[in-house]
């Protein structure tokens, strides 16, 4: 019974892990369209890579679980607070917190007038004209090994790059509060006539096209081959 009941434990524990990461996961979402985007937003992005550092969240949840739980297996007397244990507690915070910054204010949204890309270094936002855009790059991603967590096999991708050398992939972790607003893949493909009959240098492939229709409906994949044969 003592063993069921543990098991019991991990399986209630790591569900209800889940559902708070993913909950905390909206609400970062939430925060971050609230402060970040303007009404007049047709689409924003939780930029690459720091939109996947959300698992770092699930991992300090985990680990709070399993301490809570073994804790009585490793108590021992406590010691003293030295100076030493103190600065590395202060230095871990102090991490926590920034790169919690880092992570949130990594935004980009797109309006009818520009393209505003919000960072840790720039939370205000750095507006760019559409015509500050020197390429786009566009395609879907083949069959090979991707590191958890990154990219999958037949994810779409719309890479622009800026004059200063940025590089933004406008449909990754793409979002929408607005229950009125157009799918992501809509948006792009209007954005991407726009900015192709303006002249941009765009490369883009149909290779690895046919991955796309494994896990999306007509409706989307008719866009998304709008975009790649588009020149």
């Amino acid at each position: 019974m003592k063993v069921a009941g543990r098991v019991l434990v991990y399986i209630l524990g790591t569900l209800l892990v889940l559902i708070l990461s993913f909950s905390i996961f909206i609400f970062i979402g939430y925060l971050q369209y609230k402060i970040f985007v303007p009404d007049d937003y047709v689409l924003w992005i939780f930029n690459y890579p720091y939109s996947r550092f959300i698992i770092i969240i699930v991992l300090y949840l985990f680990l709070l679980f399993f301490y809570f739980f073994f804790r009585k297996y490793w108590e021992r007397e406590k010691t003293p607070i030295t100076r030493k244990r103190r600065a590395l507690w202060i230095g871990f915070i102090v991490t926590n917190i920034l790169g919690f910054y880092i992570i949130f204010s990594s935004v980009t949204v797109i309006t009818h007038q520009n393209i505003i890309d919000h960072s840790f270094l720039y939370p205000q936002g750095k507006k760019y004209d559409f015509n500050d855009v020197v390429k786009i790059d566009a395609g879907v991603r083949g069959d090979r090994f991707y590191l958890p967590f990154t990219h999958n096999k037949g994810d779409f991708y719309y890479k622009v790059e800026f004059i200063d050398g940025r590089k933004i992939d406008l449909n990754d972790e793409a979002g929408s509060y607005d229950s009125n607003g157009e799918h992501p893949t809509f948006v792009l493909n209007k954005l991407d006539a726009r900015l192709v009959e303006m002249g941009i240098t765009k490369v883009s492939s149909m290779e690895n096209f046919h991955y796309t229709t494994e896990g999306l409906d007509r409706m989307y994949t008719d866009q998304i081959k709008s975009i790649l044969e588009r020149k």
